[in-house]
């Protein structure tokens, strides 16, 4: 599609917002479970966009030990939705109770249907108001710890994964007969009662996404977003997103998308409502590292990046065009050869390579020229490239650019790239580089540098554990602090980080809260 002849009316819209006054905004959000990523920080950038955000109380969201209230979230929703102009939620939370509950719920699929109707009432009660949902297909991991699974999986989850992959390759093209024998013997590991439960609650799942796909065919929600979390190319996640792929043929991309991805989802269906609720379709041109670029397969999913950065890109409500036109600019930090590895792993020094060089010269240019740009940092997983970011700190680009992600997956990163850096030009300044300082603390100095460092230097030594800190947390909360206040005086000293705050909101490693103040 010739994407140029939009450029006339886009540039009118643009004009016609200039001149037009536009009302503030009043979104109802909600979030799949109350961390930071999900809550806070969504909170944080529609806050300093303008946008007047309305949440439920904590009481009633997941956390780490609790499921969350269904019931009680939806009786919050009527409650605070008729004079909102747009609701922007989670399934999970309002047929589970959060993420982790729709992966170890005992509910009946009645239960899961009688919520599912309220979003149908809720609708037929405020016709006028746009409904912006998002889901998941349940994820199917090679392994897991801390709970986030049924206590089953901690032991069988490696031959469940297995079984899976060999399932989808089986439906979708045929295995060979060594495969069909490991097959069998595979499913003679897992006890059936197991298996049954497993794949029951899956069942209900995809039921569940089936209807919600029936209710974006028929304009009862808005906007349907459905991620394949943690999703291997083989794996029954991807068995059921061909299957759910058969039932939305016809289904246009402006009711409907599925891609990989979860955390990021909360950021990105509120960027796309408020850009709907503005008039706003933003242009976005992609800038990758020298390699294989936009062909990388990043760890944790199952397509090429340049394919799922596209697909975020129309989710926030933009269009990914190759245009010196274009109002931002979302450079990506990819491997040279397409392999992802792990942040904490030797590789990611902070030697300069050049092409982490490459696209920090690239960024300099982008932005001598005016252009807007924000960053996704994908080079690796669960935290920052320290090569990169030492270009860009030397460069003094780091508070130059209009957002920055580098946590989690490539798509977690990806999306708060996109969804932050569409609406960093609604904030002022000061609030544009403290949402950057939040990244930098968390993806950069945490997630690839102090995590590691202090769960070897102080954890361990403690006899703490990874996914349960227990009595250490005061102590690590210090070190932490410590090792941080450290790490942005290094690497970006003109920014005031002397008051800035750390919390372990789900009592593990994996994760931390930024407090930083205005």
């Amino acid at each position: 599609m010739n994407m140029y002849k939009y450029f006339p009316f886009m540039l009118f819209i643009s004009f016609w917002l200039l001149v037009t006054p536009v009302s503030a905004q009043t979104i109802v959000y909600i979030p799949m479970d109350d961390r930071p990523v999900n809550l806070e920080y969504v909170v944080d950038t529609a806050q300093a966009a303008g946008v007047d955000i309305v949440v439920p109380p904590k009481a009633l969201l997941g956390t780490r030990g609790e499921l969350g209230d269904p019931e009680g979230l939806w009786a919050w929703l009527f409650a605070h939705s008729r004079t909102a102009d747009a609701v922007v939620a989670s399934t999970d939370s309002l047929l589970y109770g959060s993420l982790v509950a729709s992966r170890t719920h005992n509910l009946s699929m009645d239960i899961v249907e009688e919520r599912l109707a309220n979003l149908a009432k809720l609708k037929s009660s405020n016709p006028g108001m746009m409904l912006y949902v998002y889901g998941t297909i349940m994820r199917t991991p090679k392994t897991t710890e801390g709970g986030e699974e049924p206590s089953y999986y901690e032991r069988y989850g490696p031959t469940i994964f297995r079984i899976t992959a060999l399932r989808d390759q089986m439906d979708s093209q045929g295995l060979t007969r060594r495969e069909d024998q490991e097959l069998r013997g595979l499913l003679d590991k897992v006890p059936p009662a197991i298996l049954n439960d497993w794949y029951s609650r899956r069942e209900k799942n995809l039921l569940a996404n089936q209807r919600l796909i029936s209710y974006a065919k028929q304009d009862i929600v808005a906007y349907f977003l459905l991620g394949k979390d943690d999703c291997a190319p083989f794996s029954q996640s991807h068995m059921e997103f061909r299957h759910l792929a058969a039932e939305t043929v016809g289904l246009p991309t402006s009711k409907y998308a599925c891609f990989p991805g979860a955390d990021e989802f909360g950021m990105l269906m509120m960027t796309r409502a408020i850009n709907n609720n503005t008039f706003r379709v933003p242009v976005v041109r992609t800038l990758f590292a020298p390699g294989v670029g936009p062909n990388t397969v990043p760890s944790y999913e199952d397509v090429a990046v340049g394919q799922t950065i596209n697909a975020h890109i129309l989710s926030a409500g933009g269009i990914p065009l190759n245009s010196q036109r274009a109002e931002l600019v979302l450079a990506v930090n990819t491997p040279e050869n397409g392999v992802t590895r792990e942040a904490d792993s030797a590789f990611n020094h902070s030697r300069s390579r050049e092409a982490t060089a490459v696209l920090a010269e690239d960024m300099a240019r982008e932005l001598k020229a005016g252009h807007r740009l924000t960053v996704a940092d994908i080079a690796f997983a669960n935290g920052a490239d320290n090569a990169f970011m030492s270009e860009l700190s030397k460069r003094g680009l780091l508070f130059r650019v209009d957002a920055y992600s580098g946590w989690n997956t490539a798509s977690n990163t990806i999306g708060y790239a996109i969804a932050q850096g569409m609406l960093a030009d609604r904030m002022v300044p000061a609030s544009k580089n403290r949402l950057l300082a939040v990244r930098f603390l968390d993806d950069w100095a945490y997630q690839a540098n102090v995590r590691d460092a202090v769960g070897v230097e102080v954890l361990f030594p403690l006899g703490g554990q990874w996914a349960d800190l227990g009595k250490l947390t005061p102590r690590l909360v210090t070190e932490t602090e410590r090792r941080l206040r450290g790490f942005a005086h290094s690497y970006f000293p003109a920014y005031p980080l002397e008051r800035f705050q750390v919390s372990f909101p789900w009592n593990r490693m994996f994760e931390v809260k930024i407090d930083l103040p205005d």
